[in-house]
């Protein structure tokens, strides 16, 4: 298993602990951990904590998706299990995986992370809108929790090391595309200790993840996110249009660009509340569906002037 570590000091040792004692009670796993340049200790504490048990490893800093294959390429195992050094695994998990491989004749399987004891309502609201408490099929599972064969890791060539962010989105993708399955069950669950728990927090971890959002745009599927995210760019537009010129008095120039300004949050919110099986605060949903799009919204912004700026620079 490959376990990926980059300035986590403070989640290192819980986490480390139950993975370390599910290997152990698994007997078979070997432990790979990661480190992609810290600077906040976790590269020495982890030596200190687990170099007994485990391969403590150190990569100049790269992508997501170059530590992990880095990881994947030192080891044989016919699974290869991708863990986030922030999670905690119950005892039996290693043992839990390989079964769900066998039942259902997964090419990838995991479970969207679940929640520590004593959430905050953003990570407590999010948490709810996205878990769908079903197994089967997804068209891909967050890389925080999520294992491949290796023959299948294998022919798709793993993560690609190009991307900042979407790696694990793009990865699934490419495997469904050779025909792989990619499997959710329930009984895979870990906790994440590391979430977003204030808006702040929210809106900066959704403007990195949406640094990758292009990644699985295709012209054969649409990807709802980053079409949605685009329609909210275009509703911004019209509502500040709105607000400057339109023929009519302020206050209905008002309404009018509040009704699209809340326009696309609104709609995804009542799409998820169509589609999940738990009960969530609404207001709570939508200002994080709000922050969300503008989150990803300055993301395509920062993905621009990245382009622009290199399109300048001499080769």
């Amino acid at each position: 298993m490959v376990v990926p570590v980059f300035n986590k000091r403070p989640f290192l040792e819980a986490a480390i602990k139950s993975i370390t004692a599910a290997a152990e009670i698994h007997g078979a796993t070997d432990i790979r951990l990661v480190d992609n340049g810290s600077t906040d200790g976790s590269f020495e504490l982890l030596h200190s904590l687990f170099g007994d048990r485990a391969s403590v490893l150190r990569l100049a800093p790269g992508t997501i998706g170059a530590v992990r294959n880095f990881g994947a390429r030192l080891g044989a195992a016919e699974i290869i299990s991708f863990l986030d050094c922030d999670c905690l695994v119950p005892a039996h998990f290693f043992t839990t995986l390989e079964e769900v491989f066998d039942r259902t004749g997964a090419a990838a399987a995991g479970r969207r992370i679940v929640l520590p004891p004593n959430p905050t309502w953003v990570e407590f609201a999010w948490d709810q809108m996205h878990q769908d408490g079903r197994d089967g099929e997804r068209t891909w599972i967050n890389s925080a929790n999520l294992a491949v064969r290796r023959r299948v890791f294998d022919r798709v060539c793993g993560f690609d090391e190009t991307l900042e962010t979407g790696e694990d989105a793009e990865l699934c993708q490419r495997i469904r595309a050779k025909g792989g399955k990619v499997i959710q069950d329930q009984q895979l669950a870990v906790a994440h200790l590391d979430n977003s728990k204030t808006l702040s927090a929210f809106y900066k971890k959704e403007r990195w993840r949406g640094l990758g959002m292009f990644a699985t745009v295709s012209t054969s599927a649409l990807d709802k996110p980053t079409a949605m995210t685009l329609l909210h760019l275009l509703l911004l537009c019209v509502a500040a249009a709105t607000i400057a010129i339109a023929p009519f008095g302020w206050e209905w120039r008002t309404l009018l660009a509040v009704f699209l300004i809340l326009a696309t949050p609104v709609a995804t919110v009542a799409y998820r509340k169509r589609s999940s099986v738990n009960r969530f605060n609404l207001v709570h949903a939508t200002v994080l569906y709000e922050l969300y799009f503008l989150a990803r919204i300055n993301a395509i912004l920062i993905v621009l002037f990245r382009r622009v700026r290199d399109s300048r620079t001499p080769t």
